[in-house]
């Protein structure tokens, strides 16, 4: 009877045992069920934090983006009484095609070219009475229109200019603060410009060895420019280089579109400053050979 009861008893325990072992089982199985789905929660979190964050910095970036397009297309653009030097008169034909505007001499078969880019949000039409004025004395002059009025979105606009051009056999090249850098570069890789005008600018690169002729004009009056590159500049610049400083003069009459934004105050006249500038260019085109 003893035995009999001792091995009832160990039977009972094991029975126990492995009834409890397979009650608990489902709570264990639930315990790591929970614990994955909350890593999975957690990680679905993180991945909507990183989405909202760069959403929300994708659509800065574009507003950004856009409101500085917007900025550099509302920029400056010639004055409604100067609109006469986009007319042909007895002298010069003006001529727009496309993103050119064309002016042409009357008075003899121009060989010589001169091609032009704008400033920094400028609309090439505020050059228009610059153009027309150089036109007048025999050679063709072309304002590039830039996207967005940015030399830089346009450099190797020339390149038409040139092709549809055939008649000119000499090319120079020249433009006003940053348009006078691209032009620069784009003459640094075209074997047709033989000079290149700056007005109120310098090249970025080397151009001393090129064999390039180069005119460079500035105001005294100019608080746009930075003067210490101007200087520095001289180095990347061939020796015999012209350089004319128009006393009096600022930055912004060196086109007809009114003030630019942080400009000296002139001392001397629009017409004056135009005039001075455009003896220069007509003079450095004339020994272009």
């Amino acid at each position: 009877m003893k035995k009999k009861k001792a091995k009832s008893s160990s039977k009972n325990m094991y029975d126990t045992f492995s009834i409890t072992m397979e009650l608990e089982r489902p709570l264990l199985y639930n315990e790591e069920d929970y614990t994955e789905k909350k890593r999975e929660e957690e990680r679905q979190n993180r991945v909507k934090s990183i989405k909202k964050a760069l959403f929300a910095l994708l659509f800065v970036l574009t507003v950004f983006i856009i409101g500085f397009f917007i900025w550099l297309s509302n920029g400056y653009s010639l004055q409604s009484y100067d609109l006469k030097y986009l007319e042909s008169n007895s002298k010069v034909e003006v001529k727009t095609d496309g993103d050119y505007t064309y002016f042409t001499p009357t008075n003899v078969n121009a060989t010589k070219g001169f091609i032009f880019y704008p400033g920094e949000r400028v609309d090439s039409s505020s050059y228009a009475k610059l153009c027309n004025m150089i036109a007048s004395y025999g050679y063709k002059v072309v304002a590039v229109d830039m996207p967005f009025n940015y030399a830089s979105f346009g450099e190797n606009k020339a390149d038409d200019v040139i092709k549809n051009n055939p008649e000119i056999t000499k090319w120079v090249i020249g433009g006003d603060s940053s348009g006078g850098t691209v032009a620069s570069n784009y003459a640094i890789n075209n074997k047709n410009i033989e000079g290149i005008v700056f007005i109120s600018s310098y090249p970025r690169e080397n151009i001393s060895e090129l064999g390039f002729k180069v005119l460079s004009l500035w105001g005294s009056k100019d608080n746009v420019v930075d003067y210490k590159e101007l200087i520095n500049s001289k180095e990347r610049l061939p020796k015999d280089t012209k350089y004319i400083e128009i006393e009096g003069a600022n930055h912004s009459q060196f086109a007809n579109y009114g003030t630019y934004s942080g400009d000296g105050e002139a001392l001397i006249s629009s017409d004056e400053q135009m005039d001075i500038t455009v003896r220069n260019i007509v003079n450095f085109l004339y020994n272009i050979h």
